[in-house]
């Protein structure tokens, strides 16, 4: 679900342009509120929702341009007519125009339904409504809405947390780091950032608590280990280093490690091998997260790290099956994993590993590649995050070879596509429409 602020205007032409749509069968007015004496007439024109508007807007003469327009998209026919309605009155609520007048359009014409939601920016005190921060304001209200709050994300990974056994808190912020949370101390609390934002805090006596109480699960640990001793002698076994890449097929930084066998037993026994160590050299350690069991292990607890240099076998190499993580993912999804990409993780290179995103270059043009085709990120990064990957972006294989995470250090903005026919509404090739006074029924 998405939602986007359209052009403000000082002669209310978006009633015009959704009384089009109602008159070309290609929409229907489906909700009109705070009309006053308009509420009770059986057919009501455009030019007549337009005067009332402006003559409401009128209470301030400061304000020129007094139009609020904005449209809420979901993905094809995800949701219907009444559905959308009541998301977007809803959603008029808590972006505070539901004591002004608005109407709710529903769209059918293009491939994903929408509405379009017109009202007045200035109040019934002639004070105009903050639009503050209205772009992003606009985004979060859709999530809260469909519940797809950051901070219910992070209230949900501190639930998993405390389903979890672990004995050190470097443990347990590994499994946090693992929902792609970035991690920050503060005083007595422990500090959870998504999206650029705080979403939720921890207890770090919580955390305590939960070292203290943590016993070794022997029996899992042998499991584990005859596990290990077993398919290390089939599939490679030893760590390699993973380096963020570099122009001219050079490698950069360090960004991890993996191994033919560490793919195999997350994809299989959803067990991960996360290896420790410093500028790409042999690690010197590692975990051992039991996602089916909720326990973190100290790797030399079930398995000696240098087992998995010394084993011998058929050394087969493993490449995972399609995952759903892997597949494109949709594209509300992507616009808000980018974000947290460019801005929860110390490489970008990381961010768009741990969130399987997929960025490639389309005639210069960096695009991230989603469920519903290649998205031009300038469809979703506002200018000062453009421009930076635009520099960090290189042609050499499409992949992102540079970064300047300086820059990417922002509060994320939404910027939505249109759809087909508001672009075209709304561009510059738009063509001037009669003003007929055509009635609206609803």
């Amino acid at each position: 679900m998405r939602a986007k602020i359209l052009s403000s205007t000082s002669s209310f032409n978006g009633v015009t342009y959704n009384t089009n749509k109602t008159q070309n069968e290609k929409g229907e007015l489906t909700r009109l509120r705070n009309f006053g004496y308009l509420q009770d007439t059986r057919e009501v024109g455009p030019n007549e929702v337009k005067n009332y508007l402006i003559a409401h807007s009128n209470r301030n003469s400061i304000v020129k341009e007094k139009q609020f327009h904005a449209m809420i998209s979901c993905k094809g026919r995800e949701y219907s007519k009444d559905q959308l309605t009541d998301i977007a009155h809803e959603w008029v609520d808590k972006m505070g125009y539901g004591n002004n007048p608005f109407l709710i359009v529903f769209h059918k014409d293009t491939a994903n339904n929408h509405v379009h939601i017109v009202s007045s920016r200035i109040d019934k005190e002639g004070k105009k409504i903050s639009d503050s921060f209205e772009k992003l304001r606009a985004q979060e209200a859709i999530n809260e809405i469909m519940r797809l709050n950051p901070k219910h994300e992070a209230t949900k990974a501190a639930e998993k947390l405390r389903e979890y056994s672990f004995s050190t808190k470097a443990q347990g912020m590994l499994i946090l780091e693992n929902l792609g949370f970035k991690l920050r101390n503060k005083g007595r609390q422990l500090e959870l950032i998504k999206y650029g934002s705080v979403q939720g805090h921890i207890p770090l006596a919580e955390i305590d608590q939960k070292i203290q109480s943590y016993e070794l699960d022997k029996n899992r640990a042998n499991q584990l280990k005859a596990i290990l001793d077993k398919y290390s002698k089939v599939y490679q076994a030893r760590p390699v280093p993973k380096f963020e890449p570099l122009p001219g097929n050079r490698m950069g930084n360090p960004i991890g490690y993996r191994s033919d066998l560490g793919e195999f037993l997350k994809d299989k026994f959803g067990v991960q091998l996360i290896f420790h160590g410093k500028e790409g050299k042999q690690p010197y350690g590692y975990s051992l997260i039991d996602n089916t069991n909720k326990i973190v292990f100290k790797g030399s607890e079930v398995f000696p790290l240098k087992r998995f240099f010394e084993q011998e076998g058929e050394r087969k190499s493993y490449s995972p099956e399609q995952s759903k993580d892997s597949k494109p993912i949709d594209l509300i999804t992507a616009k808000v994993k980018l974000q947290s990409a460019l801005n929860d993780f110390s490489t970008i290179r990381q961010g768009l590993d741990h969130h399987s995103l997929k960025i490639e270059n389309r005639d210069g043009n960096p695009c991230l590649k989603t469920s519903q085709g290649d998205l031009p990120t300038k469809d979703i990064l506002p200018p000062d995050q453009q421009l930076a990957l635009r520099e960090s972006f290189k042609e050499s294989d499409g992949h992102l070879l540079q970064q300047n995470q300086e820059l990417f250090d922002l509060i994320p903005t939404l910027n939505i596509a249109n759809d087909v026919d508001d672009e075209a509404a709304h561009g510059r090739r738009r063509k001037k429409k009669s003003k007929g006074d055509n009635e609206i029924s609803r």
